[in-house]
């Protein structure tokens, strides 16, 4: 529900790239809402969305053993330019995947990409409603650095918002309730622009904003027209991830935008890269995937520090890893109580310490001054024993504290609280006043 045109938390759901790249179909997409309606509703999750290439018709056969050329294929657009839905990828249309998707009560979110694509502006097609065309709008110059899809729109010119207008008309007719915008972080005209769009299409939509590569502050000013920035490029199953992901959150934890939810990127877990039977090295991994099938690369220990840090930044939980292979272990990381209940407590946290590879991260519950969550992030390939004080943690006296991943409690010894933390690995902590925590402290 939203709260003055807000959302109150962050939203979790269910995204189509880390699994099928550009290359989801309307069989896949169903298989995988069963799932989500099953294993992931019940616990709040309700953005099913599919990302990248669902206008697109390729000179391959999914599932073969080599994807030949990824860019061996063409664009399907409308008469006004518009990017619609590839009839080989979904024969039935985009609205008959979005009826699906709400008549289980979810949400059904797209991506889009910046600007008018280029076809278009090759034939020159109308604006709908105006006297203009694409060559009149389009800014060739303006163009993507990963993907060949699109030019940009000269906000300048007379008939760019409403071709804007158009493209969010087409989607909130097909039932769009989310839309991921990418490439389009560094050209607040054009994101405006879609917020505009969404506003006059007469239909809610959260507005998702992505970068393509890495986020720059430079426009934090005007990102409060969305719902969610990302924050850098994409994250994978690999141990980088998770220094990008610290470091990053670190950087921009000083954004406090009531509603302006921070997004760490996907959790790529369960199965990734499904219709890739080898190491791509074509070079479009940004428009189209990394590596090559596999289960998450993720030790359970890099997996814990994942999702905690995703929880403690109150990020969206957006899942990556195709459902109906994901094995229940992921599930049980991305639906635990406790991540779910201090992500959606919706307070970004902040970094209280940082010494010799421990990173020490602090979220406080909404409206209290003494419940909240800490993690204990080792950054190191080696086992760290530590001794730490309440003042390190930032904790009055008589906290109760409660190890989550351990499922037991903490206590401080003569004024010392000793750990011992695997490598990759976190000490996710909830702390509470004078109470204690064992077990569900009467939460669930």
């Amino acid at each position: 529900m939203l709260i003055n045109n807000r959302l109150p938390k962050p939203p979790m759901g269910w995204n189509s790239f880390d699994c099928y790249g550009i290359f989801i179909n309307e069989e896949h997409t169903l298989k995988n809402l069963k799932v989500f309606n099953e294993k992931l509703k019940p616990f709040g999750y309700e953005y099913f969305c599919i990302d990248a290439g669902w206008y697109s018709e390729h000179e391959f056969q999914l599932d073969s053993k080599a994807l030949m050329d990824r860019n061996s294929f063409n664009l399907i657009t409308d008469k006004y330019g518009r990017f619609v839905a590839s009839p080989k990828l979904f024969p039935h249309g985009l609205k008959y995947i979005a009826d699906k998707i709400h008549d289980y009560g979810l949400k059904f979110g797209i991506h889009i990409m910046r600007g008018i694509p280029r076809i278009a502006v090759e034939q020159n097609t109308p604006v709908k409603g105006t006297e203009y065309y694409a060559r009149d709008i389009a800014d060739t110059d303006s163009t993507c650095i990963w993907c060949p899809f699109t030019y940009g729109v000269d906000m300048n010119k007379p008939g760019s918002q409403e071709y804007y207008n158009s493209v969010i008309e087409y989607l909130a007719e097909t039932g769009v309730d989310f839309i991921k915008a990418d490439d389009i972080i560094m050209f607040p005209d054009e994101f405006k622009a879609v917020k505009k769009a969404i506003d006059h299409c007469g239909r809610p939509m959260i507005l998702s904003l992505s970068p393509g590569k890495q986020a720059a502050k430079i426009n934090v000013k005007h990102f409060k027209c969305a719902d969610m920035v990302r924050l850098s490029g994409d994250i994978w199953d690999e141990r980088q991830s998770l220094t990008i992901s610290l470091d990053r959150w670190n950087t921009w934890e000083d954004v406090n935008e009531p509603g302006l939810w921070l997004d760490l990127d996907m959790i790529p877990f369960g199965a990734l890269q499904v219709y890739v039977t080898q190491d791509d090295n074509s070079g479009n991994i940004l428009m189209s995937g990394k590596g090559c099938k596999r289960m998450c690369k993720f030790t359970p220990e890099q997996k814990r520090s994942f999702i905690t840090m995703r929880a403690l930044a109150a990020s969206p939980l957006i899942m990556g890893g195709e459902l109906t292979m994901t094995p229940d272990e992921d599930f049980a990381l991305i639906t635990n109580h406790y991540i779910l209940r201090c992500c959606c407590n919706g307070v970004t946290g902040k970094q209280i310490f940082y010494q010799n590879s421990i990173d020490i991260r602090k979220t406080s519950e909404h409206n209290s001054s003494t419940n909240g969550w800490i993690g204990i992030f080792n950054r190191s390939e080696s086992s760290k024993y530590l001794m730490l004080t309440p003042e390190i943690l930032k904790l009055k006296a008589g906290s109760k504290l409660f190890n989550i991943w351990n499922d037991c409690e903490l206590y401080f010894s003569n004024g010392k609280l000793e750990l011992e933390i695997a490598p990759d690995d976190v000490c996710f902590i909830r702390y509470r006043k004078g109470i204690s925590n064992q077990k569900a402290i009467g939460e669930k």
